[in-house]
């Protein structure tokens, strides 16, 4: 008997260490596109923003390749929404805000982003933008989790168009356009605004 509970005592010593030592699940700030996610390279973009839909966006072709540096026009512009739907949203293992976007016109879906504060750039001015994006939600609506949390929430957003290669997120536009990162955001119903 006191082997057994010698060995799963070693055993669930092990397991705790193990759990103790493992880093947090999802990639942190890095990769191959995070510089322009988190608009640490701002090389030719135009931030007088150019008002569009998703509806508008949903019609663009992505390009035959997506490389770490802005190619398109779409990529090298600040996009405004006026009034878009916020149908869902929420955190990221690396502390994204991640938003599933509703176009109710044309009944489509797209994605929009604001990267975690520990991982935004260091320019202060667009630090600053970034941040008042990301409280413009965190301080209206209830506190994201890392499951998909319905709102239906209207906004006017403000943010650069990005590529994202991979088109298997909830909401994701067949071509990967996103917007991404929001430099605005503000709610204009729903989160207790009406």
């Amino acid at each position: 008997m006191r082997v057994v509970l010698a060995a799963a005592a070693v055993t669930l010593t092990a397991a705790f260490a193990a759990q103790a030592g493992a880093a947090a699940p999802g990639p942190q700030c890095g990769g191959t596109l995070w510089k322009q996610m988190t608009l640490v390279d701002t090389k030719g973009i135009n931030w007088n923003p150019k008002t569009t839909t998703i509806g508008d966006i949903a019609k663009l072709t992505a390009p035959s390749r997506i490389t770490a540096a802005r190619t398109t026009a779409f990529q090298k512009q600040v996009w405004k929404m006026d009034d878009v739907v916020i149908e869902r949203y929420r955190m990221a293992s690396n502390g994204e805000l991640v938003f599933q976007l509703y176009d109710i016109p044309t009944n489509t879906y797209m994605n929009a982003y604001v990267p975690s504060t520990s991982c935004m750039t260091a320019n202060a001015t667009i630090h600053k933008a970034l941040v008042k994006a990301r409280n413009g939600f965190m301080n209206h609506c209830a506190a994201p989790t890392k499951d998909w949390q319905i709102l239906g929430a209207h906004a006017a957003i403000y943010g650069v168009g990005f590529w994202n290669p991979t088109t298997t997120t909830l909401g994701a536009l067949k071509s990967g356009a996103e917007l991404r990162p929001l430099v605005g955001l503000t709610i204009t119903q729903g989160c207790g605004k009406f």
